[in-house]
């Protein structure tokens, strides 16, 4: 987290210098991201290691911290760079960036450390341990693999779609503010309602009614009244990929492995977050907007089938039972 809480900030106001696409991809693509991962992934194993019982509302409580900051963060993003300039606002946000990690990496604190292999040729920066790998776990890696494809596209193409249906881009940044909270109410109920019916019970649900909210309320969404509903309605059930994956990881491979095997799940994420909305834009551009958001939608329904193949694995085939 301390690698991050330098790289992370650096790499926002390396961005405000740069006069070239690539200086761009390799500040704010590469280096941020590099920092953001260093921080987020440590961050969200922490909660699971030091709870049991309430596990899941712990990590949701947790992880909401980001829905609020999104909040926040695309109004104030607007407002800066209409009154300082993108450059500017670039620099504030790392510089407030980095107070706040400051401040959360101090307070971070590891229950169990990574174990090392049976054969202690384990290295600290070894990120795939095979020890780990079962039915189970292949089933939660798949999921990881499609959902991202349709989590990122509503939050990247909000204020464009708002444009395609005659409103304005403050509008469409606000619709990502809702979502953003919808999405931490989400993140906090969602750990409540899993360690009452079962963590994988709620995992596919919500993930299932996500997709299907995307593929029936945004597909239909032509004025400001239903896209409001549509991004209130995603934002309360898409917040499961964030705060139950962390504790039903810790499920399969055990609380002492969760930094490995949630390492390994959020690597599989990699592909969906780096081309899923690039190909949603190529499928908008090429196809129109129905080709679009069925893509993303599909995308989550499918994920939720490998969450249902998951829980019926880890019920013993039984329907009626919190799991």
């Amino acid at each position: 987290m301390a690698i991050g809480t330098l790289l992370s900030p650096l790499g926002l106001i390396l961005a405000s210098f740069a006069t070239q696409l690539w200086h761009v991809y390799l500040s704010q693509g590469i280096l941020f991201g590099l920092g953001a991962a260093f921080v987020f992934s440590p961050s969200v194993t922490l909660p699971s290691q030091w709870f049991t019982s309430r596990r899941a509302l712990a990590t949701g409580i947790a992880v909401s911290g980001s829905g609020i900051g999104g909040v926040c963060m695309s109004p104030m993003s607007q407002n800066l760079i209409q009154n300082i300039g993108y450059r500017n606002a670039l620099r504030v946000q790392g510089s407030f960036g980095f107070a706040l990690l400051c401040i959360a990496t101090a307070l971070a604190t590891c229950r169990y450390r990574p174990p090392s292999s049976a054969n202690g040729k384990d290295k600290w920066y070894h990120i795939f341990d095979r020890r780990l790998i079962n039915r189970k776990f292949v089933l939660l890696l798949c999921f990881g693999f499609f959902v991202p494809f349709g989590y990122v596209a509503p939050f990247f193409l909000a204020p464009q779609f708002a444009q395609y249906i005659g409103l304005d881009t403050a509008t469409g940044a606000a619709m990502i503010s809702v979502m953003s909270a919808a999405n931490a109410i989400c993140r906090i109920s969602l750990g409540y309602l899993a360690d009452r019916i079962g963590r994988f019970n709620t995992m596919f649900a919500f993930t299932f009614l996500s997709g299907l909210f995307t593929m029936v309320i945004w597909q239909f969404s032509s004025n400001y009244a239903t896209f409001a509903v549509y991004c209130v309605l995603f934002g309360l059930t898409a917040g499961g990929f964030v705060s139950l994956l962390p504790v039903t990881t810790a499920d399969i491979v055990g609380v002492e492995n969760i930094q490995k095997g949630l390492g390994m799940a959020y690597m599989t994420t990699v592909i969906g977050n780096l081309i899923g909305t690039p190909i949603i834009g190529l499928l908008f551009n090429t196809f129109s907007w129905t080709a679009a958001i069925q893509f993303a939608g599909s995308m989550t329904l499918a994920s939720s089938l490998f969450i249902l193949a998951l829980r019926m694995m880890m019920a013993k085939g039984k329907v009626f039972v919190s799991v």
